[in-house]
């Protein structure tokens, strides 16, 4: 069963091998249908708008803003109190949300 698989492998192998061969084959190299028939169509407005002229300044680009930008927030939990941090890196919650400790940036 294998035998006559690889067989017929083979077989399938060597005639498009032949039909490959008989096919005429053509080094001309066919033109694009959409190309044009130069770069700038002998235009020189064309020409000068495809070329950076060298006596211009650069134009100075703009700093995009950084993708990721923070809100500051209050958190604050339904029994009334803002989540607050303190100095020494604690969590505790108070009433009084003027306190600069109970701001937090979240990004």
């Amino acid at each position: 069963m294998a035998a006559a698989i690889a067989s017929g492998l083979i077989r399938q192998k060597r005639q498009a091998r032949e039909q490959h061969i008989d096919r005429p084959s053509t080094n001309r190299r066919r033109k694009s249908p959409n190309k044009n028939k130069g770069l700038c169509n002998g235009n020189l407005v064309d020409i000068f708008s495809k070329v950076r002229i060298f006596g211009l300044r650069k134009r100075r680009l703009r700093r995009q803003d950084p993708q990721l930008k923070g809100i500051v927030t209050r958190l604050y939990c339904r029994q009334g109190y803002y989540l607050q941090m303190n100095p020494d890196g604690s969590l505790d919650g108070t009433k009084d949300d003027s306190s600069n400790s109970c701001e937090f940036p979240l990004i």
